[in-house]
């Protein structure tokens, strides 16, 4: 019995996430639960970043996985998963950020931090995940997103033209503003790139 598990695990991780979606979209439940495992810290880190909470992150991740599968016939099997998957991941945190009003509790927060005194400044350093984060929830919510796409998620130009519905070259200049916003803020915060 415990052998037929092992097949059965290798056999299905051994598919593409469309080819999944494919099995999905026929009723093959497992198929999910493959995308889950692969896609769940994914998603959960990126959200995270989106959102700056970690329980509203985990919402939304779950979030969108349910959406995943209520969706599942309309995802065309011949495009790539991630960016369909980031699309629907981006539209869960926008929602939560349109339900929860965070531009206000967004600001509220950080005025309270705007600068680091610069012994904290030269106790840390632009490695720490910790002065990047706090660097990257400053960002507005759209230019924290393109930066999150882009360097963490590790998206292309084109399939972040995807996932927000733009042009590559939209990306493009997006993301140099958003990169050029980051640097005067880890600036702000003693942190010289």
């Amino acid at each position: 019995m415990g052998e037929k598990k092992i097949k059965e695990s290798i056999s299905i991780s051994g598919f593409t996430d469309s080819q999944l979606m494919e099995m999905l979209a026929d009723g093959e439940k497992k198929a999910l639960a493959e995308l889950m495992k692969r896609y769940r810290t994914k998603a959960l880190n990126y959200a995270y970043r989106f959102l700056g909470d970690f329980d509203e992150a985990e919402d939304a991740a779950q979030e969108c996985f349910v959406k995943v599968y209520y969706n599942r016939q309309r995802f065309d099997t011949q495009m790539p998963f991630a960016p369909w998957f980031y699309k629907i991941l981006s539209n869960s945190c926008r929602d939560r950020i349109r339900k929860r009003s965070i531009f206000t509790d967004f600001l509220e927060r950080f005025k309270i931090q705007q600068k680091i005194d610069s012994e904290t400044a030269e106790q840390n350093n632009f490695a720490n995940p910790d002065i990047f984060n706090k660097a990257l929830m400053k960002l507005p919510p759209s230019k924290r997103e393109i930066i999150t796409l882009r360097f963490t998620e590790d998206l292309s130009y084109e399939e972040i033209a995807g996932v927000l519905g733009i042009s590559k070259g939209t990306v493009m200049s997006r993301l140099f503003r958003a990169k050029k916003e980051l640097e005067k803020i880890l600036l702000l915060m003693g942190i010289s790139l």
